[in-house]
């Protein structure tokens, strides 16, 4: 019996240490919208209902989201550093912010990364809005 359990946790070991690693995707069915966003501001991969994404300084992201987001009244919306730092992240999300000097602002998300000391740092992220 303890032969079995130990093929089977070596078994599982191997397929894990094999296994590659999955590529991060905004497949989110029941978010109004949804990103992955690379440390230069470009979108990586599925993206919903987003109309363009960039890097506007150091630390300071927007997203412009399409007309098929409603984000009057209660909106959920979320967001999370993907990657490993030397220097961990703070991720914050803000609405209509004038620093990302877009003419919709009511559309435009702004995504902003501190390192612990305060200093604007860029990090890649995973926005979702529901």
């Amino acid at each position: 019996m303890n032969t079995i359990k130990h093929l089977t946790a070596a078994t599982l070991t191997a397929a894990a240490v094999l296994a590659p690693a999955a590529v991060a995707q905004a497949d989110t069915p029941y978010a109004q919208a949804s990103v992955v966003v690379q440390e230069n501001g470009s979108a990586h991969g599925v993206s919903k209902n987003v109309e363009r994404t960039w890097r506007a300084k150091e630390g300071l992201y927007c997203v412009t989201l399409n007309d098929n987001v409603n984000l009057e009244g209660p909106v959920a919306a979320h967001v999370t550093p993907v990657g490993h730092y030397r220097h961990p992240r703070w991720v914050s999300i803000s609405r209509s912010v004038w620093d990302c000097g877009h003419s919709d602002h009511a559309s435009t998300i702004a995504v902003r990364s501190i390192d612990t000391d305060g200093k604007p740092r860029n990090v890649a992220f995973t926005l979702t809005v529901s």
